[in-house]
């Protein structure tokens, strides 16, 4: 057989001499490659469609809000029936798409990037088995399934980046050059405290005494009894080096005992009693700084960047404007017990609303910029759902399974705002259009947007850049009229067209 070091060797890619193996070289190519879609961003409507169905077994509450919306793997796996995933998915898909490493290559080739991916497939499959009344496919059971899954998913973006992880809360990356400046000469190499930011919500939310009152048990999980020796060398701090077994032992046992408080600077936070409106800051703030910095990487021209941080603030996003199993995160239930009565609408405009609606317009813009037309279209139309509720007239917001009622007394700035995202939404939406070709469909979106703003101000000018694009959609729906026109015109040659003038009606 092969050890497990050969087979570790082969699965990695070596690092040669031309290839920056520093701390800025790691930053540059995490900051520098392709940017692909979650399932939050390709397949909203489906992973709603999936979490739904999980949410009506109840078995799903073994898991402990340990499901997140951007764990639902739509690409191998679903509801109604699986495909084979984990490290045989690694190595065909290297044979089956495009690789220039073939089989029978002289390189050695691996996907080591989509580790992710692939073991959140594997947890999802798990959890459809679950689902489905089917024993889950794994010895530990979910909740371990899914600590593990997220250390890994933790160390992954921890090694690409250049961070150091607390073992017991892995979550908190740790990095001594963190910094928001400008640098012209190293941009791409800056590591901002977007980057701290987890990538999956799932692995760090329902492990954080802050968000909830039955926090996860995370973290490595060490034996320390039958490891000590290299616990202490590789995870305990200076001071602890000299600390006997039994202290190790001992001291762990006190964290344990102290699980039900956490000390959140002069504040005791008792787990039994969180703070919502707390949850809920952390929550909008790690939006907005996700979303700050995809404006920042799109103002100096790095599109998938941007693409990538807008992406991670819409998932983090999803943990608040989508119904999932949430069983221990109280601060999310109240408000999706909202959700369920107002046809899975936010109807209570919001800073965190505007923002997340705010993030999906410019993911959308983004999304032009690179050439995909298509998702561009389908994050304006998810946006212009989202501001449904409160654009219908001013003073009022709808509510309801079917949003067939409505709440009034709802002040003008509301309407204005959302009107004026409105505006935005339906310009978003036939710039996408006008991309794809559908010159029809640009024209009507973009008389829209141009109505939405004379629905606060009708004295209001249009924008030039909304009106160039309007003349753009006009003017390609005229030439394609004329040419199909002109094609219809020679579809019959002259005597095709003589013989259909000599042709008398039936029975004459």
């Amino acid at each position: 057989g092969i050890s497990s070091s050969a087979k570790l060797w082969r699965a990695s890619m070596p690092v040669d001499d031309e290839v920056d193996d520093s701390l800025n070289g790691r930053r540059k190519a995490y900051h520098s490659r392709d940017y692909k879609k979650s399932t939050i961003v390709s397949k909203w409507k489906e992973v709603q469609t999936n979490l739904f169905k999980l949410s009506t077994n109840a078995d799903i509450e073994e898991l402990d809000a340990r499901l997140f919306p951007n764990e639902v793997a739509l690409r191998n796996v679903n509801i109604n029936g699986h495909v084979f995933g984990g490290l045989p998915e690694i190595l065909y898909r290297n044979i089956f798409q495009d690789n220039p490493f073939k089989p029978g290559a002289d390189s050695i080739s691996n996907d080591l990037l989509s580790l992710p991916d692939v073991v959140t497939n594997d947890y999802f499959e798990a959890v459809t088995a679950l689902h489905e009344e089917n024993e889950p496919p794994v010895q530990c059971g979910l909740n371990e399934l899914h600590r593990r899954i997220s250390l890994i998913r933790l160390h992954h973006q921890a090694n690409q980046l250049g961070l150091t992880l607390d073992p017991e809360a892995p979550w908190k990356f740790e990095s001594d050059d963190v910094t928001n400046e400008e640098d012209p000469l190293n941009k791409l190499a800056k590591l901002t405290l977007a980057d701290l930011c987890p990538t999956n919500p799932g692995d760090w939310i329902p492990y954080d005494r802050r968000f909830t009152s039955e926090p996860a048990t995370g973290g490595r999980a060490m034996n320390v009894k039958n490891y000590g020796d290299f616990y202490r060398s590789r995870y305990c701090a200076p001071e602890e080096q000299e600390v006997s077994l039994d202290g190790l032992c001992q001291n762990k046992d006190e964290e344990k005992e102290k699980e039900g408080e956490h000390e959140d600077g002069n504040e005791s936070v008792n787990r039994n009693e969180i703070d919502a409106s707390a949850a809920w800051d952390i929550l909008y703030g790690t939006i907005v700084k996700l979303k700050e910095e995809g404006n920042t990487a799109l103002k100096n021209g790095y599109t998938k960047l941007a693409a990538s941080y807008y992406d991670r603030a819409l998932g983090y996003g999803s943990a608040a404007f989508m119904d999932y199993p949430h069983t221990t995160l109280d601060f999310i239930a109240s408000h999706q017990k909202l959700l369920t009565k107002n046809d899975g609408k936010c109807t209570i405009w919001c800073a965190l609303l505007k923002t997340f609606i705010s993030t999906r317009l410019n993911l959308s813009m983004t999304l032009l910029k690179l050439s995909d037309p298509e998702c561009a279209a389908t994050q304006a139309l998810l946006a212009l759902q989202e501001l449904a509720p409160f654009c219908a007239a001013e003073g009022m917001v709808l509510t309801g399974r079917k949003l067939q009622q409505f709440r009034e007394d709802e002040s003008f700035e509301t309407y204005k705002e959302a009107k004026e995202m409105q505006a935005k939404a339906y310009f978003r939406l036939g710039s996408a259009k006008l991309k794809s070709g559908d010159n029809k469909a640009a024209i009507r979106n973009l008389e829209r947007c141009i109505a939405c703003t004379k629905d606060i101000d009708p004295d209001a000018k249009p924008e030039r850049i909304i009106l160039n694009r309007l003349t753009e959609a006009k003017r390609l729906s005229k030439k394609k009229r004329k040419k199909l026109s002109k094609k219809f015109k020679f579809a019959f040659s002259d005597d095709d067209q003589e013989d259909i003038g000599d042709k008398k009606p039936h029975g004459s």
